[in-house]
């Protein structure tokens, strides 16, 4: 298909998506996530609390005590630090109970869903971020530590609206998240853009479907209206709600 013109330089808040087209991402900056992370760390610590607690108790109820009882903890220690974060983040895709309260969440950095191996990958680096990882989000433009960096994740604001609620009725079944969100970005903007570059972006997409699901493009092409508006086009494609 043909290339897509190149896009303009992009703000810190802009994540680059499917073909180019800008995904307008609201960045977490160092004092939001640092809010989150100590909300999460509380919450930690009360969970920590409860387990030295019931540790100590059943140890002194089966007879064991010394070097056990302070394995126990240790290894206690180890699984609520590394795995609180990972499971809630993977359970509330990408959320948890401090980014939840904060309005954060955790995705890839082409602003969709992030896979549960990256979320493992960057909470297995958060030791070590809490040595280095307020340096590291204090200089870089988007804010990440060293976890994302390495697991290629973003934290975002994560916008709980009536507009992010689906809008395309019907979509390749290729398609996932990314793609769905790429679209649905471009069609909740198109009304603030210039008419011509809209039109354009448009007409990249629908070639773009064309070409990469031709099964799909087959069913739905003789239903649709052909016209000069690739915009409107491209909506009654997809059965966009907008």
């Amino acid at each position: 298909m043909e290339q897509p013109p190149e896009a303009p330089r992009h703000s810190d808040a802009a994540i680059l998506g499917l073909d180019n087209v800008r995904l307008d991402l609201p960045l977490a900056n160092l004092g939001s996530r640092t809010l989150a992370a100590s909300l999460d760390h509380f919450l930690l610590f009360l969970l920590q609390a409860i387990w030295i607690v019931a540790s100590l108790t059943v140890m002194s109820a089966v007879g064991l005590a010394g070097g056990w009882v302070v394995g126990l903890v240790v290894l206690g220690f180890f699984l609520l630090q590394w795995g609180y974060f990972a499971a809630f983040e993977i359970a509330l895709a990408g959320q948890t109970p401090g980014k939840v309260a904060v309005g954060l969440r955790v995705v890839s950095t082409r602003g969709g869903r992030t896979t549960a191996a990256a979320i493992l990958i960057r909470n297995f680096i958060r030791t070590i971020d809490l040595l280095v990882g307020v340096p590291i989000m204090a200089i870089d433009r988007r804010a990440r530590r060293l976890g994302d960096l390495v697991a290629g994740t973003l934290v975002v604001h994560h916008r709980e609206d009536t507009r992010e609620e689906a809008l395309l009725g019907r979509h390749p079944a290729g398609w996932g998240a990314r793609e769905v969100s790429v679209v649905e970005s471009f069609l909740r903007r198109v009304e603030l853009m210039d008419a011509a570059a809209s039109e354009r972006l448009a007409d990249q997409l629908l070639r773009w479907i064309e070409g990469s699901e031709p099964a799909f493009w087959a069913e739905i092409e003789p239903g649709l209206v052909t016209s000069g508006n690739r915009v409107l086009t491209l909506r009654q494609a997809l059965e966009a709600r907008l």
